[in-house]
C-alpha cells in the first residue's frame, strides 16, 4: 500500500476508533452519486486492493456503495465479496470488526439502491453479508446492513480522502483518471 493510500486508509480507521465512527453524522439517505465514475476501473481498483485482503483493502467497495452498477457489474462484486470475505473475518480483531462492517454495509447498500437484476447477482452476498454482520459487536454495523434505512454519503474526512484515491472518475481532478494511475501510485 502506498504512503497516500496507507494515510487515508490509517485517517479512517484512526477516526473510527476515536469516534465509534459518529454515525449520526450520516446525513443523506439518497444515493450519494458521484457523476462520471467509472464503475469498471474502480472494479479493477477494489480487485487489486482485495488481491490480500484486511480490514482495509475492503474500502474501494465502499466507498462505491451508493452508486449505480449493472448486474454485470453487481456479479463481480459479489465474486470479490465471497473470495475475500473469510480472510478478512480472520483477520485481527479490530482490523476484522472495520473490514466485516464496511464490507457488509457496501454489499446491503448496492443491493437496497439495485434493480431487480443486481439485487438477483448480490443475493447471496447479501444474504451471508447480514448473517456476517450479527456476529460484530457494533449495533450501528447491523443497523448499515439490515436497518430500514440505508446510510449514505461519506460524511468524514477519512472516507473522502480514501474515495478520492481510489475510484476512478476520468475528468474529475479529484479522483484516480484510470485504473494505470492508481497502479503507478501503488509502485511509487
Amino acid at each position: 500500500m502506498n504512503g497516500r493510500i496507507h494515510a487515508a486508509a490509517t485517517v479512517i480507521f484512526v477516526g473510527a476508533l476515536l469516534s465509534g465512527c459518529l454515525p449520526y453524522l450520516y446525513h443523506e439517505r439518497e444515493p450519494a452519486l458521484i457523476e462520471g465514475i467509472d464503475i469498471d476501473q474502480t472494479l479493477d481498483v477494489a480487485e487489486a486492493e482485495l488481491a490480500e485482503p484486511d480490514g482495509f483493502s475492503v474500502l474501494t467497495v465502499w466507498a462505491i456503495r451508493d452508486q449505480v452498477v449493472t448486474a454485470e457489474q453487481a456479479r463481480r462484486i459479489s465474486e470479490l465479496y465471497l473470495g475475500s470475505i473469510e480472510a478478512i473475518d480472520d483477520d485481527d480483531v479490530r482490523a476484522r470488526k472495520f473490514g466485516v462492517w464496511h464490507f457488509t454495509w457496501a454489499i446491503a447498500n448496492l443491493y437496497r439502491f439495485g434493480d431487480e437484476d443486481v439485487r438477483g447477482e448480490l443475493a447471496y452476498a447479501h444474504a451471508d453479508a447480514g448473517l456476517r454482520v450479527d456476529r460484530l459487536d457494533r449495533s450501528f454495523a447491523e443497523e448499515h446492513v439490515k436497518g430500514d434505512e440505508p446510510y449514505t454519503g461519506l460524511a468524514h474526512a477519512g472516507g473522502v480522502a480514501f474515495a478520492e484515491s481510489h475510484l476512478v472518475v476520468p475528468g474529475n481532478e479529484d479522483y484516480l483518471q484510470s485504473f494505470a494511475e492508481y497502479l503507478e501510485a501503488e509502485r511509487d
